[in-house]
């Protein structure tokens, strides 16, 4: 165990000191306290600061020093001894007619009303033996679950589980304490419990050691409970917690202390010994440390980190401090000891206190002085003389207070600490403001950057930077970053921004200028460190599965750096490979392929960075990037989904440029395949097999779409715009002037035009493992990219129709399992629209290839025609039919007009070719010939036809002349099928002078015959109709005649066809019936009644169908005359059942 080897103790004025008066009387001091000699102790306790007198009274006192409660705790007797924890006070005191002491525990929570002071709790002598021995020294845990009281005969008495025997109401006696420790030629002068573990390797006296022991106290280690007992001569120590084997004490050190010469450390860690040649820390474990004071110890004190020491103010110089020596006990003083041997060290170059060193005189051989020492950080706080002497010290309330002999009570109040610290600043004692600090649990940023500051200011720029890095956290980065900007402090500030990256904390500004460092100073090396350092963890790190998923190194950690800035800065220098590297670790899509395509290219990564022939050597890990189109078509297959399919469309027409096979084979697998896309495989060439870069011009395929005819890549905008955040405002001032302090280092090329990151926040979201799920892209969002391309476009549209959907020109083809199930889960309208829209482009393809016939095989132009004639294909028939008459291609309008039911389209077509002078058709015959045809094809099921044709061949006599046969054939199915009247066929006929009369005269003989024996037959039924009519009328009017007789000739049964006989029934209507047969209580006729009642439901239903208007505005339309007149014969026009015939 090392001792204090400086040559003396600092001494500051720490303290500021201020007599305290009576509330009442100022010129005074409090009232209490005006007969000091009767004060037998004073303690410090949660509710207050507690004062007990010679008489067996206990005072409480407020911060005004007035007592709030006050009882007498031992009659007749004295206080000696007071304790308290947690609202639990133990008094020792003397009581008349009782020899030996008496110990007594009150409840501070409960007041007793007839005393007027707090409830007691228990009572009892302390007495081991029969012979009365007086209490020496009372210690008490924080838990109220030990008790321990010292003896002047060297007994020390143990009281366990203090707190549930106060706890318990059955209970009213004291535990049985245990005698743990008895050595009569020793009386104990001090107890003290510790909850340090016993570590003779640790030293109070110094910081660190010290954060770390109560590091593995807490962390590491048990629960410790050590009972440190201090005699006259001797140190020995009794572990309660863990429960030791043995339940005897142990010696552990050959020193000891006097009465009131020891307290107990403010963490309760060791127990502070006042010797007359130095003050001593004891620990669990033996002695920790010394600090040397010169002489007697009158009593000591704890006050928060400090010892509070009473010495003679009268005292000789000091001589030659005698170290204390190491001791190995050789024996025991009596058989209750062990053996023990300490480890600690000797005390050598012992401390001589200031304030000890010249003799001090005063004239009253009381006085005393009082002096703060604090041992962890060796120094003195404060120093000063009592005249009349001081009766007993206290801390509470914060502070130190000082009761003299004469009553006089003073008060020592500490400075704040940051005027501490700033005395130690001037007199540049940074070392000692460190741990002063570190004691205090302040932050020590403040302390390193002064120190920074002083170190920088004498020159020692290595020195400062140390403590720079210290700062960081705490400190703006500008403020520290301006220091070092000067060239041959390039070193230093690297290193400084290094760790301002590894602990999270660097802006933009901060790594464009690193970054600019290590390009100025030409270290690849170091930038190839940077890129590749891990940041800060922000989940779970992957498991399994090394290599499977996104490209990159990882996804659980975030850069230690703005990414943005870092990949901009590695492109403006030239370091694209640790540009590319940046992007594809932290799965920045966009900014990888900007790098591959725009930056790289075909030109390979170093040859474009124009590196230092000493930094070819340095090589990535991904290896050497030669052909950036290649990189990026093989990177896009590995991010697959979403993320392929966003950046396709922004550089797709810049890789078909460059490797259209390769990218046209990216982009079907993109289209086709769901999951993760294959490894690159041979690509699917176009079927001409060129393999050229095609730079015809564009042709129109793409003119119904509305798709952007943009530049594959967009105009860059300027490299301010390139990375848009916001950062500290602290920072604002300092880092726009710094991070042109580097910019133009060697090796830095011009300003790469930067795009915004559009999306930055969701790149960033790296790819965990797999890839974007179901859900292939829709092929139309690449089609304007392939204007350039007609040849792997058709393949594009070819391959995904037969691989997504299984259609071809030639039929349908079979499906992969995998494929055919990844479509349930897609839009069922959206990948119709999709079909639609590929075989729209495929015909405009395959009609523009159609056109230059010396390039294409016969198979390929009659491809169009395939694809229209299918069934199993989705196209547009209207834009189709559009395509086919701007291309002019007439088996195709042909065939979809027919497909549309546009016949009369299709004649027209023909007859529009004859007339512009069209000789002849695709298929070899004459456009007239192609009309009568088409009449003969489509005419028996749309007989709108014939009139069309018959106005067309007598349009001209050369017509006429040609089709003569043609025409009778026309006019014998008119008149057969009576398509049209004659009277029609007569205006059509009339409308010009080229037919005659001649022409169709016995056709119109035959059609005049016919209508007039049509109008005989109709006149028949008139007049037949008419007489019916008239019998009918004339029937009701005799059923109507009640004055003549009728007389019925009817002899047979109507019913069952029986000789009439009595009774018989007989009916106005001509029918008779036997009684018999009709049924009981009939009086109709059971055959009118069945057939009037066929009528009446046909009346009820014309009734009903009368309201229904929307039936017979359908029946207008269709046929106007015959559905009024059926109207008017129903009564659905307001027409009474009744109709009068004239």
């Amino acid at each position: 165990m090392a001792s204090t080897s400086t040559a003396a103790l600092r001494q500051f004025a720490f303290f500021n000191i201020e007599p305290v008066k009576d509330i009442h009387d100022p010129a005074s001091p409090p009232e209490i306290f005006k007969n000091a000699p009767e004060i037998s102790t004073m303690i410090s306790s949660s509710h207050g600061l507690v004062v007990a007198d010679i008489h067996g009274s206990v005072h409480f006192l407020n911060q005004h020093f007035v007592s709030v409660s006050s009882w007498v705790a031992h009659i007749g007797g004295r206080v000696t001894h007071m304790v308290e924890r947690k609202g639990v006070l133990v008094t020792v005191g003397e009581e008349d007619n009782v020899r030996s002491s008496i110990m007594k525990i009150w409840d501070l929570g409960k007041m007793d009303r007839r005393t007027g002071g707090p409830t007691l709790f228990r009572t009892a002598k302390v007495q081991p033996t029969g012979k009365p021995h007086p209490v020496t020294t009372l210690a008490l845990t924080a838990t109220l679950t030990f008790l321990a009281v010292g003896l002047a005969d060297g007994t020390v008495l143990l009281y366990r589980h203090l707190d549930q025997s106060l706890s318990s109401a059955s209970s009213t006696s004291f535990p049985k304490p245990r005698v743990i420790h008895e050595i009569p030629t020793e009386p104990v002068t001090f107890l003290g419990f510790t909850s340090v573990p016993g570590s003779t390797s640790v030293d109070p006296l110094s910081l660190a050691p010290l954060a770390a022991e109560n590091s593995v106290a807490t962390s590491n280690s048990p629960q410790t409970l050590t009972l440190v007992i201090i005699t006259t001569s001797s140190t020995y120590v009794y572990p309660i917690l863990p429960k030791a084997s043995s339940q005897a004490s142990l010696l552990i050190d050959e020193i000891g202390a006097g009465l009131r010469c020891a307290c107990v450390d403010w963490k309760e860690r060791w127990i502070v010994l006042g010797r007359d040649e130095a003050v001593v820390g004891v620990g669990s474990g033996g002695r920790l440390g010394v600090v040397s004071f010169e002489g007697p110890k009158l009593s000591l004190h704890t006050h928060l980190n400090y010892v509070v020491m009473i010495l003679p103010a009268s005292m000789p110089a000091a001589p030659t401090p005698t170290p204390l020596t190491s001791v190995t006990i050789t024996g025991t003083p009596s058989s209750r000891q062990r053996k023990a041997t300490t480890d600690t060290s000797s005390l050598s170059n012992v401390l001589s206190a200031k304030p000890g060193n010249a003799a001090v005189t005063s004239a009253d051989p009381d006085a005393a002085r009082v002096v703060l020492i604090d041992m962890e950080n060796k120094f003195v706080a404060y120093s000063g003389v009592f005249e009349r002497g001081v009766r007993d010290v206290v801390s509470e309330w914060g502070y130190v207070y000082v009761l003299g002999n004469d009553g006089d009570l003073t008060r020592l109040s500490e400075k704040p600490t940051s005027a501490k610290l700033a005395l130690l600043y001037e007199r540049h004692l940074y070392t000692l403001a460190l741990s002063l600090a570190h004691t205090q649990g302040l932050d020590t940023m403040d302390v390193h950057l002064h120190h920074g500051d002083y170190l920088y200011e004498k020159g020692d720029y290595e020195g400062a930077m140390n403590e720079y890095l210290r700062t960081i956290g705490g400190v703006r980065g500008s403020y520290v970053v301006r220091k070092f900007l000067t060239a041959n402090l390039t070193p230093l500030l690297t290193l400084y921004l290094q760790e301002l990256h590894t602990h999270g904390l660097a802006n933009a500004e901060h790594t464009t200028l690193l970054l600019n460092t290590y390009a100025k100073v030409g270290d690849v090396t170091k930038v190839d460190a940077f890129v590749r350092s891990e940041g800060r963890a922000i989940g779970a790190i992957g498991t399994s599965g090394e290599g499977v998923g996104a490209p990159g190194e990882g996804t659980s950690r975030e850069p230690p750096f703005d990414l943005d800035t870092a990949i901009r800065v590695c492109r403006q220098a030239g370091f694209f490979e640790h540009a590319a590297y940046l992007a594809k670790r932290w799965s920045r899509h966009e900014d990888y392929l900007r790098v591959v395509v725009e930056d790289i290219g075909t030109g390979g990564a170093r040859a474009k960075a124009g590196m230092q022939e000493g930094a070819q050597k340095v090589k990535s890990e991904r290896g050497m990037i030669e052909n950036g189109y290649k990189e990026a078509v093989s990177y896009l297959r590995e991010v697959g989904g979403v993320a392929a399919e966003s950046n396709l469309a922004r550089y797709c027409g810049a890789l078909l440029d460059n490797l259209p096979n390769e990218t046209t084979q990216l982009l079907i697998d993109l289209c086709t395949i769901t999951g993760p896309l294959p490894p690159t495989t041979s690509s699917v060439s176009p079927s001409n097999a060129q393999t050229q870069i095609q730079t015809a011009a564009a042709p129109s395929y793409l003119s119904y779409l509305a798709l952007s005819r943009a530049a594959v890549v967009p105009p860059a905008l300027t490299g301010s715009e390139g990375t848009d955040k916001k950062h500290d405002a602290e920072d604002n001032d300092g880092e726009e002037e710094l991070a042109t302090g580097l910019a133009a280092g060697p090796g830095v090329q011009p300003l790469v035009p930067q795009t915004p990151s559009a999306g930055a926040t969701s790149q960033f979201q790296p790819i965990p493992g797999t890839q974007t799920p179901p859900g292939r892209p829709s092929p139309t969002l690449f089609f304007a990219h392939f204007v350039d391309h007609p040849d792997c476009f058709t393949t594009f549209l070819e391959t995904v129709a037969e691989r997504r959907w299984g259609q071809t020109v030639d039929g349908i083809v079979g499906l992969e399992s995998g494929t055919i199930n990844a479509r349930t889960g897609e839009d069922e309208e959206a990948e119709r629209r999709n079909q639609v829209a590929v075989w729209n482009t495929l015909l405009e393809l395959y009609l523009t290839a159609a056109a230059d016939a010396d390039k294409v095989t016969p198979y390929e132009q009659h491809k169009a025609l395939r694809l229209l004639r299918a069934t199993h294909i989705p196209y547009d028939l209207t834009h189709a039919l559009v395509l086919c008459s701007s291309h002019e291609y007439t088996p195709g309008l042909v065939l979809l007009w027919e497909k549309m039911g546009m016949y009369g389209d299709v004649l027209r077509f023909w007859m529009e070719r004859y007339k512009s002078g069209v000789s002849a058709s695709d298929t070899g015959a004459s456009p007239s010939i192609q009309v009568i045809s088409a009449l003969r094809k489509y005419g028996p099921t749309n007989p709108e036809l014939y009139p069309l044709v018959l106005r067309f061949l007598t349009s001209t006599p050369a017509l006429l002349t040609a089709h003569q046969a043609d025409l009778e054939e026309l006019l014998e199915h008119v008149e057969s099928e009576k398509v049209m009247s004659p009277l029609s066929v007569v205006q059509v006929l009339s409308r010009n002078g080229v037919a005659s009369v001649g022409l169709v005269k016995g056709w119109l003989m035959r059609r005049i015959k016919e209508g007039r024996e049509e109008v005989a037959t109709d006149q028949q039924l008139i007049s037949s109709y008419r007489l019916e009519t008239r019998a009918k009328l004339k029937q009701v009017d005799d059923l109507e005649d009640t004055e003549h007789p009728r007389v019925f000739h009817v002899t047979r049964c109507s019913q069952c066809n029986g000789q009439l006989d009595l009774p018989s029934i007989y009916f106005m209507c001509n029918h008779s019936y036997h009684q018999r047969c009709l049924l009981e209580n009939a009086t109709a006729c059971p055959i009118c009644v069945r057939q009037h009642g066929v009528i009446q439901e046909i009346r009820r239903n014309n009734e009903r169908l009368a309201d229904q208007h929307d039936l017979f505005l359908a029946d207008v339309k269709d046929n106007g005359f015959r559905a009024v007149a059926g109207g008017f014969g129903r009564g659905w026009l307001g027409v009474g059942g009744n109709v009068e015939v004239g």
